[in-house]
């Protein structure tokens, strides 16, 4: 009579144990299977491709590290950050961990080195330093010197000085007719027509204008007038003003009516 198939919880028993058996056999065995590194995509052959991108892909392949150690950051620290010397100078560099000691030589410095610092870690990085972080030291004195301004700039030969006597004879020729043309010419047939007609209707506004004195006067007069019709309105609402509250207070006198004065 044949064993019943396991089915179920035996089944899932079952291939529980065979995994584990499977994984002691690979790991006594050391079979493992090794990762293959993808290689970057550089086209078909026909794409150009820049130099420094070749150069930056096959180093990321083979896992190469080019940048500025530790003991020739000193050297080239002028080259990599020329407005920091005299101000800052590196104290140290540790490979492992990425950090970059500087000393600055003031406390401007300093506080521009804590402001700034994740912008000169770009900046180095940039250039190929292994830098991740910057450690700013206690204000020390400085090693080397910024370099020296001097006070006045360097005296510049003053350039002579030109004049139309010393322009080319063509130049002298074009001012020459230049202000040739800007001599009186004789009027045309057309301009002493218009100059005639500005000239009639000039009389003719000069004949129909108003003495200036007879204006005056009849402004004098409007102006009075309305003064005085304003003073008449001013006073007959101070009357209208007085006479209310008079009203209100009892004490303005009964003025009859129409019916009492005819009766």
């Amino acid at each position: 009579m044949s064993e019943p198939e396991p089915a179920g919880k035996d089944l899932a028993r079952l291939a529980l144990a065979n995994w584990k058996a499977a994984a002691k056999q690979t790991a006594a065995t050391g079979a493992t299977k090794a990762r293959k590194k993808r290689r970057a995509q550089y086209g078909d052959g026909r794409d150009p491709v820049g130099l420094g991108s070749v150069l930056g892909k096959i180093g990321e392949e083979n896992e190469w590290k080019v940048g500025v150690q530790g003991g020739s950051l000193t050297d080239q620290w002028a080259t990599l950050c020329p407005e920091l010397v005299g101000h800052v100078e590196p104290a140290g560099l540790d490979p492992a961990t990425g950090r970059l000691d500087l000393r600055p030589g003031h406390h401007t410095a300093a506080t521009q080195l804590r402001i700034l610092g994740p912008q000169l870690v770009t900046r180095l990085q940039q250039k190929g330093v292994p830098v991740r972080t910057i450690r700013v030291l206690c204000v020390g004195t400085l090693t080397t010197k910024a370099p020296a301004i001097s006070a006045s700039p360097a005296p510049q030969p003053e350039a002579p000085i030109k004049t139309r006597a010393d322009a080319s004879p063509g130049y002298r020729d074009a001012l020459d007719a230049a202000q040739a043309g800007k001599t009186a010419r004789p009027a045309t047939e057309i301009q002493q027509r218009i100059q005639a007609a500005a000239a009639a209707q000039t009389d003719a506004l000069r004949a129909k204008r108003e003495d200036p004195a007879g204006h005056r006067d009849a402004v004098w007069f409007v102006n009075d007038l309305e003064e005085r019709a304003a003073a008449e309105r001013e006073q007959t609402r101070q009357a209208a003003i007085r006479r209310a509250r008079d009203q209100k207070a009892n004490l303005a006198p009964e003025v009859p009516t129409v019916f009492q004065r005819t009766a």
